[in-house]
């Protein structure tokens, strides 16, 4: 009787969502019972929980883990999906949307081509990764397993709703971009998280990691995994970018230095490929590395790698750079500290005469730590030779915005005393209206800052282009 159920009416983990004959698993971290009750109400015809129910008129069946009940309900509801579609995971803080986005483009040779509607639900899932239940994931496996496809990214991620279930996943392949050291608030509970994902990789399944990131490294030293493929900027990782040139594109050669089987057991020897990128930074040659890596191992044809690549765009607002009369602008969205501090990081591959730096600084979001913002700052103002910083609040764009105190201002401009010039301005107009009357052919400005910042780009191109007609 329990499998008919089962197998007929589905499972869930939301007492909201039980429909009669359903099976509720019970995953609440409390020890209420109000959610068993309501989706007895409901009609749930078993109730899998940890809790111990006496009323003899539940239909419960106590397990000692939950977790892995509701995956191996979930699994045999959609009859297995894991045996079809190899899960690649993508884990640490940096450029995951954009890691996963690569990835579908790249992968798109193995798997079967989509429809222009299975296109627009695929990314609805990048989307909603966020916010999705162990439930949905499992759901969208099944679709993708329905239509054919090879492979599912799915991120990795200890703030998502379902990384409880992640260790019960069968990873294919894992990807480690690194970590935002700048914005940890625990760093030893972080390096237990990355830790506890890469022990539950198979050990015959790869690894790729980023080399240049210190805490990715120190947790992958207990790791047994036999195939760990290192990706970065450094000579000593297995995968490096060499003869970098960036102007609108970036264009550099892929540089394998050490060689591994692929996933269909061909031995991959050293070797030197040329790659053209519509991405600025550092940050977007190492997302390229790590794809271009991934899919050498499935065996992607090179020139399919190398085109998807090409026609690759990046979202708006990261590394956006455009030109007016030979005055570069670079927009990038920070919403952290650990941003701003990847932000600078990736301007050390442009050319400038002049930088300055447009900074969106307010007290109303959590992580404007006004330290660890002095911090970055003076770490790359000198490195960077930054020329001047213009920070602004930003309450013309938005009411509810905090702007910074005199008090505030004054802090910023103590501490920061390797920069020759900041100014501090309430309102994102009047920053630009500042910044516009004096910078000039050769000079790069960049516009740092979470949504309050979103038009910013437009902004200052209108005013360029008027101030500059003036002087024609």
């Amino acid at each position: 009787m329990f499998t008919d159920n089962f197998e007929k009416f589905g499972v869930t983990a939301d007492w909201k969502k039980v429909l009669p004959g359903m099976v509720y698993v019970d995953l609440q971290e409390s020890k209420s019972k109000k959610e068993i009750y309501s989706a007895y109400n409901n009609g749930a015809s078993v109730i899998f929980t940890t809790q111990n129910i006496s009323n003899p008129e539940l239909p419960v069946i106590k397990v000692n883990n939950v977790y892995e009940t509701m995956l191996l309900m979930l699994d045999k509801h959609f009859h297995s999906p894991q045996n079809t579609v190899k899960l690649v995971a993508v884990s640490g803080s940096n450029d995951k949307d954009i890691i996963l986005d690569l990835l579908y483009k790249v992968l798109g040779e193995k798997n079967r081509k989509f429809k222009a509607e299975e296109e627009k639900e695929f990314m609805k899932y990048l989307n909603s990764l966020k916010s999705m239940t162990v439930e949905d994931i499992y759901e969208r496996l099944d679709k993708m397993a329905s239509i054919g496809e090879h492979f599912m990214p799915i991120v990795v991620d200890y703030k998502l709703k379902y990384f409880r279930f992640i260790n019960s996943f069968r990873f294919d392949c894992a990807l480690i971009s690194g970590v935002n050291s700048m914005d940890m608030v625990d760093k030893n509970y972080v390096l237990e998280s990355i830790r506890g994902f890469i022990a539950h990789i198979p050990e015959s399944k790869p690894i790729i990691v980023n080399n240049d990131d210190d805490l990715v490294l120190k947790a992958l030293g207990a790791s047994k995994n036999t195939i760990v493929i290192t990706y970065g900027l450094n000579k000593k990782a297995a995968v490096t970018a060499t003869s970098i040139d960036v102007n609108q594109q970036t264009t550099f050669n892929y540089c394998l230095q050490r060689s591994f089987y692929t996933n269909s057991g061909n031995l991959l020897e050293p070797f030197e490929m040329p790659i053209t990128i519509n991405m600025l930074g550092s940050k977007s040659i190492h997302n390229a590395l790590a794809v271009i890596t991934c899919a050498l191992y499935y065996d992607i044809d090179i020139k399919d790698i190398k085109d998807a690549l090409l026609g690759y765009v990046s979202p708006s607002r990261r590394f956006e750079i455009s030109d007016i009369k030979g005055i570069r602008i670079l927009d990038n969205y920070c919403s952290s500290a650990g941003d701003l501090d990847k932000t600078l990081e990736g301007l050390q591959l442009l050319n400038y005469n002049t930088l300055g730096l447009l900074l969106s600084v307010n007290k109303t979001e959590d992580w404007q730590d006004m330290n660890s913002i002095i911090r970055v700052m003076n770490q790359w103002s000198s490195i960077l030779g930054i020329h001047e910083v213009v920070m602004c609040g930003c309450i013309d764009i938005n009411e509810k915005i905090t702007p910074l105190s005199i008090n505030d201002i004054r802090k910023f401009k103590k501490a920061l005393n390797d920069l020759p010039q900041i100014r501090y301005f309430d309102k994102l107009q009047n920053a630009i209206a500042y910044m516009s009357t004096y910078i000039k052919d050769g000079d790069l400005l960049v516009l740092a800052g979470g949504d309050e910042m979103n038009n910013a780009k437009g902004i200052l191109e209108g005013q360029l282009k008027r101030v500059l007609s003036t002087l024609h």
